[in-house]
């Protein structure tokens, strides 16, 4: 009885051991699974952070050849058009697109009156609910808001601004292409402003717009279009925004954008130098 006893509980200890060794591997199992996906997770994001600075890096060359392509001031020279014509290049990494924009060719929100800015903003907002009336109201603020002279010069981006006073967002970072801060004149520059700021201008008809882009593109001077004209201007810059959009192989892409200020002509093969003014990523 006393070795069936013994026998029994000794087989009861094997079984007890047995079982704690299978949870400690399986502690030690999961703990190495748990390693596992944690390294996996890191090796993931470290491979995603590099491939974004790769991307960031390739925008950041596009924007250096734009910067190149503004600097082209002989006739003869090839240079893009500045009323946001993507030009896209080919590199190593992937490609990338940049448009170069004339700020001369925007309005300019620190400037323009209220019959300017109120179908400027209603043409931007059409299809996302912002009417005549939302157009105006909107158009109001901005002039009142300029008139306190500490606040003449707007320090927030165009489309927080815009946002902040009742503009759906998608509509506001649109309007960054049409609105400026660094034209300094009610007026745009005919030659670089996009067709959707020609067709808001009062007085400029859907035809209207259509000679202009037809002649600009031709080289051939701007039509004459009677009480509109007061509104336009042949200046172009000195201020400019370029958008560069880059997209590597594995499919990473970034947005940049870098607001640039001519500052004159170098004595060396007549290249414009530019000063940069600001740059936003958006990944």
């Amino acid at each position: 009885m006393q070795r069936a006893l013994g026998l029994t509980r000794r087989r009861a200890q094997r079984g007890f051991v047995l079982i704690t060794v299978l949870w400690v591997a399986l502690g030690l199992l999961l703990a190495a699974s748990s390693y596992l996906v944690t390294q996996r997770q890191t090796a993931l994001a470290t491979r995603a952070e590099v491939e974004t600075t790769r991307a960031v890096e390739l925008a950041r060359s596009a924007i250096n050849v734009a910067m190149a392509d503004l600097g082209r001031i002989g006739e003869e020279e090839a240079r893009s058009s500045r009323d946001g014509t993507p030009v896209t290049i080919t590199m190593a990494e992937g490609q990338a697109t940049y448009r170069i924009w004339d700020e001369g060719g925007k309005l300019d929100i620190n400037a323009a009156p209220v019959e300017l800015l109120g179908p400027v903003l209603q043409n931007m907002g059409e299809g996302s609910g912002i009417d005549a009336f939302d157009a105006v109201t909107i158009a109001q603020a901005l002039v009142t808001q300029r008139a306190d002279a500490n606040s003449r010069d707007f320090s927030r981006p165009i489309p927080q601004l815009l946002t902040d006073l009742g503009l759906p967002q998608d509509v506001s970072l649109r309007a960054r292409q049409v609105l400026t801060t660094y034209n300094g004149t009610p007026q745009v520059n005919p030659v670089t402003a996009s067709p959707a700021l020609l067709a808001a201008i009062p007085g400029i008809g859907p035809s209207d717009v259509e000679r202009i882009v037809q002649r600009r593109i031709a080289g051939l001077s701007m039509p004459r279009l009677g009480t509109a004209s007061v509104w336009l201007s042949g200046t172009e810059g000195p201020v400019y925004t370029i958008e560069a959009r880059s997209t590597l192989q594995s499919g990473v892409s970034v947005d940049m954008i870098a607001t640039v200020a001519a500052q004159g002509i170098s004595f060396r093969g007549g290249i414009m130098r530019y000063d940069i003014l600001g740059v936003e990523i958006l990944r």
